[in-house]
Order: structure tokens, then sequence, then C-alpha cells
């Protein structure tokens, strides 16, 4: 029986730690679909400062709000240096920027890299994606 125990312990503790989980192309694209599944729902909510609004979408994890911008977590894992949160965030001016929600950093859109669909921004060793969803919501990743 311990043995048993400890095979799925092991195992669960491999799955968690290997990148056995969603793929990122997988959590972007279920940002994106929330986005545009909720997406007159997201407008109204941030124009209106209305943070209870976006809790309740599913898929919502945690909202902080810095200089104008409304940053949405939908999804986080790791143990830094090798952590990464996935989310998107309202662009009061509708541009990409930079944005870390640890530290609150914004970077604005002259800071930023073309990088595949999107823009990237690295410092030291974290790495910022945005990508353009519709309107003035992007798509975020930051690696740090």
């Amino acid at each position: 029986m311990k043995r048993i125990v400890a095979f799925i312990l092991m195992f669960s503790f491999i799955v968690m730690f290997t990148g056995c989980q969603q793929t990122e192309f997988a959590k972007k694209e279920k940002i994106f679909r929330l986005v545009e599944e909720n997406y007159d729902a997201i407008v109204t909510a941030c124009e209106n400062g209305d943070i209870e609004a976006l809790y309740s979408i599913d898929g919502t994890e945690f909202v902080n709000v810095y200089d104008g911008y409304i940053i949405v977590l939908c999804a986080g894992f790791g143990i830094a240096p090798s952590s990464q949160d996935y989310g998107f965030y309202y662009s009061p001016e509708g541009l990409p920027a930079a944005i870390d929600c640890c530290e609150e950093i914004i970077r604005y859109s002259e800071d930023l890299s073309p990088e595949g669909n999107g823009f990237e921004c690295t410092v030291d060793y974290n790495t910022f994606y945005t990508e353009h969803i519709k309107g003035k919501i992007y798509f975020y990743k930051n690696a740090y």
C-alpha cells in the first residue's frame, strides 16, 4: 500500500513539474476565447472600473488596476525563476504595453519589440509578451 501511495505522489509531482500541463498555446487560446465570449461585459466593466464584474467572469483569478490599466490574471504557475502568468489587460489608450503584475511596472509601447503576432519586452531575466485580442484588450504572458 505504501508503494502505491508513493508511486501516486511521485507521478503527481512529475506531472506538475515537467510541463505536462496545458501548453502555452492552449492557455493563449483559452484566454482569447474567454475575451471573445465575454467581450461586451469585459469592456463595460473596465470602462466603469467594475472590478467585481470582472471577478464574476469564469476564468478570472485576480484583477489589478494600475495607472488606468486593468490587468486580469487568468492562469499562473511555477516558482521563480521559472514562473509564468497569463491573462489579459485593458489598455486605456488602446496601445500595447508591457505590464509586470508583481512589480506593477508598465513599460509603454515604445519599449516593446515586435515578436510573433505581438510585442515583447525583456528586462534582466524577465520576459513580457503581449498580443492584441480585440478593441483595447490585449493578451499577456509574463515569464520571470
